[in-house]
């Protein structure tokens, strides 16, 4: 125990002053450090990223020759992005967005001030809409950007925040991550917890937060992303849709200026529900109704969502996560 205790005293020292090192620090430790990085990885992390984003390009070089165009709105970047971006902007993106994340869960003014929201409207309409069913929320995103600071956006927006991680490495140093991430109105969970964190969220009416793209030691939904078959781990916000809950789906990713917050979509309880009766009177067939869960409306609407902001923003996502694609294409 007193060990333990002295190695969190250790690590929140040695963080406090690691995230007040100034920028060109790491810049040049990034210089430095990567090179070898890249040399021990090529087989594994580094060479991952260099076949998806292969594999991606390839993809939306061939749907940009068709009919079938990805649709963006005019605050996006060029459809080009994806085209010019390479494994090392990924990882350099990855290693800047993780030092603002953690400069902007330490409350750093010079991380908070640069944020910005965007499409506020759509959360708060979800919010108010539940209330009238009694029926929380979730905040569903993607490891993309300063992602890190996603759960505590949530918490301008309700008392009563629930975060799902998965505890890695050593008890102490997550021990000082969740003091890091801590805030008055979130509560965090593992995911051992689920049954607690569903009954504590419908008794609050608050929102779950929870990235679905990246998941331990769990099942998850088989998805399609830049034509390759891909895992989302989207069961717990469909159970929670199942059981009376609305969806608002939400990412951020960082700019010179600033860090964009940007709130997308909101799907309604029941979504799968309401959405097949919908189709299966246009179609008048079984389709729907015999549907598995990872070939669900919800399920496949999200995935396209996800598959536009990876493509806008290639250079901010996290490639490099072993279970990004599950099977060569």
């Amino acid at each position: 125990m007193e060990m333990r205790r002295f190695k969190v005293i250790t690590y929140k020292f040695l963080i406090n002053i690691l995230l007040r090192l100034p920028d060109a620090f790491y810049a040049v430790l990034f210089a430095v450090v990567f090179p070898i990085y890249k040399a021990l990885h090529k087989k594994r992390a580094y060479g991952r990223v260099e076949k998806h984003l292969a594999a991606a390009k390839e993809f939306e070089a061939r749907k940009s020759n068709g009919t079938n165009k990805m649709p963006r709105d005019a605050k996006s970047p060029t459809p080009n992005a994806l085209a010019t971006t390479n494994a090392c902007d990924t990882f350099r993106g990855i290693f800047w967005n993780a030092l603002e994340s953690y400069r902007g869960l330490a409350r750093f003014k010079s991380v908070e001030k640069r944020i910005v929201y965007e499409n506020e409207h759509i959360i708060r309409d979800a919010i108010a809409e539940c209330a009238k069913q009694n029926a929380p929320i979730a905040g569903i995103s993607i490891h993309q950007g300063a992602f890190e600071l996603m759960h505590r956006a949530l918490c301008r927006y309700s008392e009563h925040v629930h975060l799902i991680t998965d505890s890695v490495g050593d008890p102490a140093f997550r021990e000082v991550l969740k003091n890091l991430r801590s805030d008055a109105h979130l509560t965090e969970y593992h995911p051992d917890e689920t049954g607690l964190l569903i009954r504590e969220l419908f008794r609050t009416k608050g929102i779950l937060a929870m990235v679905i793209d990246q998941g331990k030691n769990t099942k998850g939904n088989t998805v399609s992303l830049f034509g390759r078959p891909s895992m989302l781990y989207l069961r717990l916000p469909q159970k929670i849709n199942e059981m009376g809950a609305g969806i608002v789906t939400f990412r951020t990713w960082s700019e010179k200026k600033h860090i964009v917050i940007r709130f997308e979509s909101y799907y309604p309880p029941k979504y799968d529900i309401q959405h097949g009766r919908e189709t299966s009177a246009r179609l008048n067939d079984q389709s729907v109704k015999n549907a598995t869960p990872s070939e669900s409306e919800l399920v496949t609407g999200i995935a396209h969502e996800i598959e536009t902001w990876i493509a806008e923003h290639p250079e901010q996502w996290s490639w490099n996560y072993h279970g990004n694609f599950t099977a060569a294409h």
